[in-house]
């Protein structure tokens, strides 16, 4: 007589318990990976544009450097914005400017583009003196010497943190220089 062996039944494969439970971690996986990459994205476009302050803020600042004699009778100090109107004389080949209307043109093409590139943006110039400074008399053909104050260009403007969706809250740029 041989002995019989018995199968013994032994499962294989996955229970619907077990097929569950990992959908279930693979599903949180997949929320945290979202909002992982909405952070993500947020930050991206809060750091661009801290670097769209930046280059506007510069862009000023090389405007001014260009027109020292504005900037020596305190035509750039002003705020503007996107919505400033435009000026009379926008300097072309046909109409010459004075350094006082390239000034007024200057804040305005940057009022400009600090409207197209932030949202609800403004940005504020303050030129100051040292109180005795000497200052280049209008009228004079003589060469202008460099600014012997300080300028503060301001930029301010809304981004909408992880915080805060809907308002957004207020973030400016600050650079105090020397023309």
């Amino acid at each position: 007589m041989r002995p019989t062996m018995r199968r013994q039944n032994h499962p294989s494969g996955f229970t619907l318990i077990e097929v569950m439970t990992a959908i279930v971690v693979f599903s949180i996986g997949l929320i945290g990976l979202g909002f992982l990459m909405t952070s993500a994205v947020r930050s991206n476009q809060v750091g661009f544009q801290h670097t769209q302050a930046v280059f506007a803020a510069e862009t000023l600042l090389d405007r001014m450097r260009a027109n020292l004699r504005g900037v020596n009778d305190g035509r750039y100090t002003g705020t503007v914005s996107g919505a400033t109107a435009t000026p009379g004389n926008l300097c072309g080949a046909t109409s010459p400017c004075s350094p006082q209307d390239v000034a007024t043109r200057d804040l305005w093409q940057w009022g400009r583009l600090i409207g197209q590139t932030l949202p609800n943006a403004s940005g504020t110039v303050a030129c100051v003196r040292p109180a005795g400074a000497f200052g280049v008399p209008v009228g004079t053909d003589q060469s202008i010497p460099t600014y012997d104050g300080h300028c503060t260009i301001t930029i301010a403007w809304t981004e909408k943190t992880e915080s805060n969706n809907a308002a957004g809250v207020a973030a400016q740029f600050q650079w105090v220089v020397r023309p």
